[in-house]
C-alpha cells in the first residue's frame, strides 16, 4: 500500500477528466463518478494545478467546484515508481515476532527455528516446508529487514520505547542513522 501522496499519473488522470468535463467540475462529481479522491484534489490544489470555488445556487446545497489552472508555475508531483511503499502490517508483525523469538536466545517451538516459528504464528501456513521457504523469501525483503533492525534497536534500548516506527524502510534507516545506530547500514 502506498502512502497518500499524489503521483504524476494521478494528476494526469485528474487533468484528463477535467478536460473532458470542460475544465470545471464539482468535488462530489469527481469523487462519485470518476473515483478521484478528495486528498488528491487537495494536494493538486496545493501544488498549484487546481483552484477551488464555491457555487451557491438559489435553492439547494452549495457545491465546491474545481477548475484546472494550467501550467502556471505549478510543481510536478513525483512519479508513482519513486514513491516508496509503506511496510505492510503483517510484515511488521512478522519482524516483531522474529526479533522477539531470537532475543529470547533461540527458543524453539515445535522443533523449528525462531524465525520460522514466528512465520507460523503470523501466517498459519499449510506445511513446515512451505513455512521455511516463505520465511527465507520474506527475510530477503528490504522492508522486513529494516523493521527487524528497528525492533533489535528497541530491544537493545538504543531507541526510546515510546518512539513510533517510520512507515518506510528508508525512513527507518534515516532514523537509525540519526541515532548513531551501527545496524542502519546492514539492510
Amino acid at each position: 500500500m502506498r502512502p497518500a501522496i499524489l503521483c504524476r499519473e494521478r494528476l494526469e488522470r485528474i487533468q484528463r477528466v477535467l478536460k473532458r468535463l470542460g475544465g470545471v467540475a464539482s468535488v462530489r462529481d469527481l469523487a462519485r463518478s470518476h473515483s478521484i479522491y478528495g486528498w488528491e484534489i487537495e494536494q493538486a490544489a496545493q501544488l498549484g494545478w487546481l483552484t477551488f470555488s464555491i457555487r451557491r445556487p438559489r435553492v439547494g446545497r452549495p457545491a465546491r467546484m474545481v477548475e484546472f489552472r494550467g501550467l502556471t508555475n505549478a510543481d510536478f508531483p513525483p512519479p508513482r515508481w519513486s514513491i516508496e511503499k509503506a511496510i505492510r502490517p503483517r510484515h511488521c508483525l512478522f519482524a516483531l515476532h522474529s526479533v522477539a523469538k531470537s532475543v529470547r536466545r533461540g527458543r524453539r517451538s515445535l522443533g523449528m527455528p525462531g524465525r520460522v516459528s514466528a512465520y507460523v504464528s503470523i501466517y498459519r501456513p499449510r506445511s513446515r516446508r512451505g513455512a521455511r521457504t516463505s520465511t527465507s523469501r520474506l527475510l530477503k525483503r528490504r522492508d522486513v529487514r529494516a523493521a527487524q533492525q528497528w525492533f533489535y534497536a528497541q530491544s537493545g534500548r538504543e531507541l526510546p520505547l515510546d518512539e513510533r516506527m517510520p512507515d518506510t524502510a528508508s525512513g527507518i534507516r534515516r532514523r537509525l542513522r540519526e541515532l548513531g545506530n551501527r545496524r542502519a547500514d546492514y539492510f
